[in-house]
């Protein structure tokens, strides 16, 4: 756990960046190294790669911009903070976004309070954490689903598809008014950036041309073992009428 306001003084002058790690086999917390940590900061995305890094992306603190290229990461390997500095896409710095990540390690942003910007061009986004340095994309709003712009809302993955859900969605070029939720659902396909209205079209996992015989022999299988089954029980039961008779 890092960085956040403190209870019930939400304001600037009471943000953490320490980092807290609870135990869950002890349900103890302890904390952990704050040597390179960065600024404090709000309203991030938090994101564990397979490798162990944690990403923080975005968010706002009470000393300067925080850039989307600039990307503080912790080693759980090791307790140990370090930053990465993406190149690629230029993003506009924002909060209350979301961040998934994808079956093949591209971090995926959406939507979130864009520095206060009306320009809502970069509202998805992907990092490239499977080069060095990491690399940003701006992805084109496409498909037959596209969500409008939403700010304070959930993301998940399941399988090969990014889902959001509530959050508030910008009137008036501003996210101030929290009465105007969203209550639709959309969905990602994070193979090619589409957005779509299920995942009926879009299957995981095909039955390749190789896989046919394969296929087959375990039809024929469970058919001659069914036949069997029959066999015998009808055998049975002559036998039964007979030995009555």
């Amino acid at each position: 756990m890092f960085g956040g306001f403190k209870y019930p003084i939400s304001s600037f002058s009471a943000i953490f960046n320490d980092i807290q790690i609870l135990d869950t086999l002890s349900l103890t917390w302890t904390q952990g190294s704050n040597v390179n940590a960065p600024t404090p900061r709000v309203d991030f995305t938090a994101i564990l790669l397979n490798n162990g890094l944690i990403l923080y992306i975005g968010g706002i603190d009470d000393v300067s911009t925080i850039y989307m290229s600039e990307i503080p990461t912790y080693n759980t390997n090791n307790n140990s903070w370090n930053t990465m500095f993406a190149t690629g896409d230029t993003l506009i710095s924002r909060s209350s976004h979301t961040a998934v990540l994808s079956p093949d390690g591209h971090v995926i942003i959406y939507g979130g309070d864009i520095d206060g910007s009306t320009d809502q061009s970069q509202v998805l986004a992907s990092l490239d954490t499977t080069v060095s340095p990491y690399k940003w994309s701006i992805k084109p709003m496409i498909g037959n689903n596209v969500p409008p712009s939403l700010a304070y809302h959930s993301a998940n993955v399941i399988g090969n598809f990014m889902i959001l859900a509530f959050g508030v969605m910008m009137a008036n070029n501003s996210f101030n008014n929290l009465t105007n939720v969203n209550s639709k659902i959309y969905l990602l396909d994070t193979r090619n950036y589409m957005w779509t209205i299920d995942t009926l079209h879009y299957p995981d996992s095909i039955i390749s041309p190789h896989n046919t015989g394969n296929t087959g022999v375990i039809v024929a299988v469970v058919v001659s073992i069914t036949i069997l089954t029959i066999i015998v029980f009808w055998l049975k039961y002559l036998k039964f009428v007979i030995i009555c008779y």
